[in-house]
Parts: structure tokens; sequence; C-alpha cells
């Protein structure tokens, strides 16, 4: 699901709102700019991979960011 007007900030790619969660969850909980997986991936300097599994970890742990 796409949250509407919500583009990243680097690439400008529609983002989901699990890239918005991940985003507030890991760099800024008050942004009101984001950055998609891919550019998340490139900023932490890791896989996309440990983004998405994080995103599974903090879902399953209730977090309430997540839908």
């Amino acid at each position: 699901m796409t949250d509407i007007n919500k583009r990243c900030k680097k690439c400008d790619k529609v983002l989901v709102r699990d890239e918005i969660a991940i985003y507030l969850k890991l760099v800024n909980r008050g942004a009101k700019e984001y950055l998609c997986i891919p550019c998340l991936a490139e900023y932490f300097k890791c896989s996309e991979d440990v983004i998405h599994e994080r995103i599974k970890q903090l879902r399953d742990m209730g977090c309430t960011l997540f839908s």
C-alpha cells in the first residue's frame, strides 16, 4: 500500500508504508522526508535483505509502525 504523495527524497520512487515506517524507526522518528529501501540500504551500507529482515523482526515484535 502506498502513502499518497510520499516519495523517496533521493530517487523520487513512490514509497510504501513499510518503507516510511523503517525510516522512522531507524533514522528519525519525526522525519517528514524518507528513503526507499534501496536508498536506505545504500545509506546504511548494507543489503536490502538486511532492511527487509529488520522490518520482519519489528513487525513480529508488534511494532505499531508496521502494518
